[in-house]
Formats: C-alpha cells, structure tokens, sequence
C-alpha cells in the first residue's frame, strides 16, 4: 500500500530537483522529513525506497559516515519490520562501523550481536549463531580467548539456542560458557554455579521430545548439573537463601513442565521446608508448591494427596482473607511479603488445587470399583 504522504511530498522533492539538482542537500532534507512522517504514523516498510534514495544522496555527497544518522533513526523504528528487509540496512551499517572503528573493534562486535539477535527474534537459529560466532570471534581478539566478554556473548548464544528449541546446541554452548565461567572466576564461583543451574533446566527441557532412553540420559545430566550448581549457590548464599529459593523454583517448573513429577517431588519438598522456616506455616508462598505436590500425588499416589489437599486449601483461604492480595508469577524478591500470592505455573493455585481434588477422586472411584 502506498504511503499517504508519499503524492505531496514526492511533487515538492520533484521541485527541489528543479532548483538544486537530484543530487543536494535540500532534497535529502526533504527525503528524511517524508520518512520520519511515514514512521511516525505508518508502516516503516513503506518508507523503505525513499530511504534508500536518501542515504545513496547523502552518501554521495558526504561519505558513509554521514548516513549513519539516518540507519540509526530508521533501524530504530523498525523494530516489527520482518528482518529481512532491515537486515541490508544493518548489514550496510555494519560494514560502515568496520571501516570506521576496523573490522575487529567492539562496535562491529555489537553490530554482528545486535543482528543475530534479529534472526533470533525471527527464529533462524543457523543465521543468528553465524553472526553470534563473528562477534565472539572479535571479542576473543580483543579481550582473549578467556574473558568475561566472550563468555557473556556466548551465554547469549546458549540463550537463543534454548529460545528456539536447539537443544543440542544450546547444551554445547553452555558447556562452552561453563568452561569460561570456571577459568575466569574458579570451579566453586556464582557464575559456574549459575550456568550449571541453567544446563540443568536446557537438559530438562531437551528430554520432552526424546526416546525413552535419550530422554533418561538427559534427565540424569540435568540432575546432575542441578546437584552440582545448587551446591555451589548454597555454598554462596547460605541453604536457606532466596538465591537457593529461585534455583529449585526454576528447577521444579523444569521437571513439572516436562511431566517428570518424580523428579519435581523432592524439590518441591525440600522447597517447601525452606519456605516453612522462612515465612511460616501458613504463608501465601507455600501454596503453589503444595498444589503441584496435591496434583502430583493426586495422579500418582493417592494416599498421600488428601492431607496436602487439606493444607493447600486451608492456606488458601488464609490468603483470601488479606487486605490487598498482591499476585505474581516468580518468588523474585518479594517472598517474604505475605501479602503475595506465588502462582508457581502459568495456570491458577486454586485451579489446580481443584484439578487436584477432582482426580484424586476420580482415583479412588476407580481405586474402589465406584
């Protein structure tokens, strides 16, 4: 569709071609005022050919480095444009920053991340990890093969490779990040800690699409990891802190989502022991762990769904009456409130409370011939 201010303001550029010639700077002055009012109420898309006019004008007149400016403002509000008709903007911007800083400076670095981050927001896996790999391939030049700027780039290739389901490749980028972290701060340090928390969940995830033996492999690796990064996080911060709180709460949600309550049930236990001693018996914060424990149970062992059945209710109703409950998703930095109602998954506590109740009956009319 064509830009409604495109008719007017091409007749007076037209004018000015007439006066100043096609190649001047009042037609690029023209040209940018056409494509700012385009993105400002528009589709960015549609003012792609007079951008391309522009910057060839003011690139003709001024050198490369005056064009920069305008890819800036117009990268910058593209940001919902497919990037494969940004890409070539970035991509020029990106052999402009080369020849302007050298091929190997930070500023080619966080060009090549910036458009890898793109194709990651496309899914293109292949295309985002190449520019990933150019960018981590600068930074080993200028900072060494072991340091903190190469490891955090290729956390974030691990970060895309577990956003688009490339688990294979994420788990060999966060061994990769895991040997950084131990060379750059120590085997026993929060950063390996850290990243063997997150190999641990990438394992866990990597499970649900596997045969069974596969499946089990990744499971154990995950148990092992976690194991081996909680240890370090405990070590840090203490058994009870919230730092420990947030990995098995991670952990759990892991195992829960990809149907291993066998797995989950330990943490869920020892998690709850914690929060017990921390915010007491009946705080609002213990009650998504005893609802996937109810739901858990309620499928699996029978016996033992009624009492937390029982418990999770009555810690619901503990909650209703507060004031001005507060709900949120994560424990974050606010599970000593108790005002706060944690909500664990994506689905409601009571919600599952209830799920829970209905098939632990269910179970028992089967369990009794009923």
């Amino acid at each position: 569709m064509a830009s409604f201010y495109a008719e007017s303001h091409l007749r007076h550029i037209a004018g000015l071609e007439q006066r100043h010639g096609s190649i001047s700077d009042e037609v690029v002055t023209a040209l940018r005022t056409l494509i700012k009012l385009i993105c400002r109420s528009e589709d960015p898309v549609e003012a792609i050919p007079f951008l391309d006019r522009c910057i060839s004008i003011q690139e003709s007149l001024h050198g490369p480095q005056s064009i920069m400016g305008d890819l800036d403002d117009w990268i910058g509000r593209a940001g919902h444009v497919d990037f494969k008709l940004v890409e070539p903007f970035q991509l020029r911007r990106l052999a402009i920053k080369s020849k302007l800083f050298g091929a190997d400076s930070p500023e080619a670095a966080r060009e090549c991340e910036a458009i890898a981050r793109r194709w990651a927001s496309q899914g293109d896996y292949s295309r985002a990890r190449a520019f990933l790999e150019r960018s981590i391939s600068i930074l080993e030049k200028l900072h060494g093969a072991a340091s903190v700027e190469v490891a955090t780039t290729v956390d974030a290739l691990a970060e895309i490779g577990a956003r688009l389901t490339k688990w294979a490749e994420a788990e060999t980028s966060l061994q990769r990040s895991l040997h950084l972290k131990e060379t750059i701060f120590g085997k026993r340090s929060e950063e390996a800690g850290r990243t063997l928390l997150t190999s641990a969940i990438v394992h866990a995830n990597s499970s649900k699409l596997d045969r069974h033996g596969t499946r089990f492999e990744r499971l154990r690796k995950a148990a092992t990891a976690f194991a081996a990064g909680l240890d370090i996080i405990e070590e840090r911060f203490g058994p009870d802190s919230l730092e420990v709180q947030k990995a098995l709460e991670a952990m759990i949600l892991a195992y829960l989502d990809c149907g291993e309550f066998s797995n989950a049930e330990p943490l869920l236990k020892r998690l709850l022991e914690i929060c017990e001693r921390t915010y007491g018996d009946d705080a609002a914060a213990l009650l998504w762990i005893l609802a996937e424990l109810a739901a858990g149970y309620a499928r699996e062992r029978v016996d033992e769904a009624e009492p937390v059945l029982e418990r999770g209710f009555a810690v619901l109703r503990t909650f209703l009456d507060v004031g001005k409950p507060i709900f949120h998703r994560s424990i974050v930095n606010m599970a000593g409130n108790r005002n706060v109602l944690y909500g664990g998954r994506q689905k409601g506590v009571l919600e599952t409370l209830v799920q829970a109740s209905e098939t632990l009956r269910g179970n028992l009319r089967k369990r009794w011939g009923a």
